[in-house]
């Protein structure tokens, strides 16, 4: 009887599995066919679109190759007619240049302006008939890139806003050299951004299309519909420009812009001969919009024919599966029970132990950890992975909690058959009698030597990295190079100092100092010269510090500042003359100085108690004496005073070099 019933069981089951199999099968084949399909489909107007971008790339970038061309060639032509005058910045030579750039820019429509400067930046002649509004280029990265490399190449720079009108323009630029090959000065050729943006306004890119040109190094030069924020922008450091841009001469991706965030098929293409790239995108939505239609036709006939066959087979589902239920719920129990069993042996230390603490059994994973076999564990004692480690008060409460029937917990050092030791975070559960009493107890170890050793790892590095942090605060608070208290400390140290200054009613003054002509001193003698220079003055700062509270410290650059707690101006006069002085007596050489040594000049600026403002007053009022002392001819101390008065003290340099002759 018990087995016709199994067969029944079985025969039911076996053929409920068979309908659902069937079922799926024809499901799963007609969503196959319908997802090939789609996914061909897809493919195919992706490539379309992708085709497209990629051809209006290619052409986008030959027109932008063709402007710079034409302003190469200009240019060419101005810094070869520039070069073969002698004397090219006279009155009756620029007249004939700015005749020849006039020339010559009416045949070129996308050129905005011509620009001619020279070694100093100043503009000398341009193709803008009326007064310029903008005459020095010092400000420009394209002036500072020629003036730094002596490569004869045409630099495309930072667009910039030309004057008076505002047009976006982008710097096409060459270099101008002596016949020895010094900086002469620069020719720019202004392209007009907006005469590109006419031009790609023209394609055919539907509903948020996009063309750009981009520098090789991520600066938007021109865009497409026009964003006035991303013009001059840098794409150097987004995922777009990183993972695709900067990898390849020409491609294609599909990406979100990181200008307004809309997701297009992008197609890109680097200039072989300048360094510029062309990339042109269409919108993702607006490709794929044709094939969206198709295919959700496609998927709704697909939702049907599967619903006609879910409703059929359902009907024969429901007949057989009542005849499984029990038999797949009994089958379930018992894997899960399995999966459980094995899963706790795979996980945790998993051991049985009697009221006498006898172990009854252990599984494998105990055995692999303890070094011990089964044979050796069973019937022995519990104790005997026990180590030495713990007080025996620790055991003495986990006895009494086991033998009051209740499950105790906690992390123990057990000793392994070898004598090594091993951490386990451990469970008891005790298993009652009717009476309540204590029949056997499971206890569940989980390993967890290895999260002690990174505890005390972590703690140890918690440790070097407090001191690590103690000593890089020490650092933050001194120049590298001079060795003295950076312009942060010294803000900290003089803004303590001023609210004392309020509060005790003593006067307070700060000494501005710079280096006079320092960069011409980095031009004859190099950077490496300057910085033992800067490295020498600083020692004569810290010299003249006569009080503990004194602080001299680099304020940036060739500037230097000093804190003088407690003195009024004429005692910072006085310090400040024993500074400039010191420099003196360091006889640094300095052809570039009027002196022919080093100098400084010094900027005093001091409070009283009574006075009103801030620390900020404080070092603008040192910064204009310094500008003044400076103004009357450097190596000179100037104090600056709230009253109509200032105190200036002068030094003539042919007396002072006479003067140090004799010494």
């Amino acid at each position: 009887m018990n087995f016709v019933s199994s067969n029944k069981k079985w025969v039911a089951g076996s053929a409920t599995h068979w309908v659902s199999a069937l079922l799926v099968f024809v499901c799963s084949a007609l969503g196959i066919a319908v997802a090939l399909y789609e996914w061909e489909a897809y493919r195919a107007a992706m490539g379309q679109s992708e085709q497209t971008s990629r051809n209006l790339a290619a052409s986008v970038l030959n027109e932008v190759q063709e402007s710079l061309q034409q302003a190469e060639t200009l240019v060419s032509l101005i810094v070869g007619t520039i070069e073969s005058i002698p004397t090219w910045e006279t009155s009756s030579t620029t007249a004939v240049l700015r005749d020849v750039i006039l020339e010559r820019i009416h045949a070129q429509p996308m050129l905005h302006e011509i620009y001619v400067y020279d070694a100093g930046g100043q503009l000398v002649v341009s193709s803008y008939t009326s007064a310029r509004q903008e005459n020095s280029a010092l400000q420009q990265d394209f002036f500072d890139f020629h003036r730094r490399t002596a490569r004869d190449v045409l630099h495309i720079g930072k667009p910039f806003r030309a004057l008076p009108d505002g047009e976006w323009v982008v710097p096409a630029s060459r270099r101008v050299n002596t016949p020895k090959g010094a900086f002469l000065g620069v020719v720019v050729a202004a392209v007009s951004v907006k005469h590109w943006q006419a031009s790609f306004q023209q394609l055919d890119l539907g509903t948020n299309g996009l063309v750009a040109i981009n520098s090789h190094d991520g600066i938007v030069l021109a865009r497409y519909p026009h964003v006035e924020s991303a013009i001059g922008a840098s794409l150097k450091d987004t995922p777009v420009f990183r993972d695709f841009l900067s990898r390849s001469v020409r491609g294609s991706m599909r990406a979100a812009s990181p200008i307004d965030k809309i997701e297009r098929q992008n197609s890109f293409v680097h200039s072989t001969t300048f360094p510029v790239m062309a990339i042109v995108g269409t919108s993702t939505d607006q490709a794929l919009s044709a094939w969206r239609s198709k295919a959700i036709f496609s998927f709704i006939i697909f939702g049907f024919l599967i619903l006609l066959i879910a409703v059929a087979g359902a009907i024969i589902h429901r007949l057989l599966r009542k005849q499984s239920e029990i038999l797949l719920q009994l089958s379930s129990a018992h894997r899960r029970s399995a999966d459980m069993e094995r899963a706790l042996d795979e996980h945790a230390l998993v051991s049985i132990v009697d009221s006498n603490g006898q172990i009854l059994y252990a599984n494998q994973k105990f055995c692999t950890l303890s070094k011990y076999t089964h044979e050796e564990l069973n019937g022995r004692d519990f104790r005997i992975t026990h180590s030495d480690v713990h007080p025996a008060v620790l055991f003495k409460e986990m006895r009494r909690t086991m033998q009051q029937g209740q499950v105790w917990k906690g992390e123990l050092c057990e000793r392994a058959k070898d004598g090594s030791l091993y951490w386990v975070e451990s469970t008891v559960v005790p298993f009652l009698d009717k009476n309540g009493k204590p029949l056997q107890f499971i206890e569940i170890k989980t390993d967890i030597t290895g999260r002690k050793r990174v505890e005390v790892a972590m703690q140890q590095a918690y440790k070097q990295l407090d001191q690590s942090n103690q000593r890089l605060a020490a650092l933050a608070a001194f120049d590298q190079l001079t060795g003295l208290p950076n312009r942060r400390h010294f803000d900290e140290i003089l803004d303590s100092e001023f609210k004392r200054a309020h509060r005790s009613g003593q006067p307070l003054a700060v000494l501005m100092v710079d280096v006079d002509y320092f960069k011409q001193f980095n031009d004859l003698y190099g950077h490496g010269g300057g910085d033992i220079c800067l490295k020498r003055v600083a020692g004569a700062l810290q010299r003249a510090e006569r009080r503990p509270g004194d602080l001299a410290a680099r304020w940036g650059g060739e500037e230097f500042a000093i804190i003088l707690p407690n003195t009024n101006n004429l005692g910072a006069k006085a310090v400040a003359e024993l500074v400039r002085c010191a420099v003196l007596s360091l006889y640094i050489e300095h052809q570039g100085s009027p002196l022919m040594q080093l100098s400084v000049s010094v900027g005093v600026n001091a409070i009283a108690s009574t006075e009103v403002g801030d620390a900020e007053e404080l070092i603008n009022g040192a910064d204009k004496a310094l500008y003044q002392a400076k103004k009357g001819g450097r190596n000179r101390t100037h104090v600056h005073e709230a009253s109509k008065s200032h105190i200036s003290i002068t030094h003539d340099a042919e007396a002072r070099r006479k003067k140090l002759i004799e010494n």
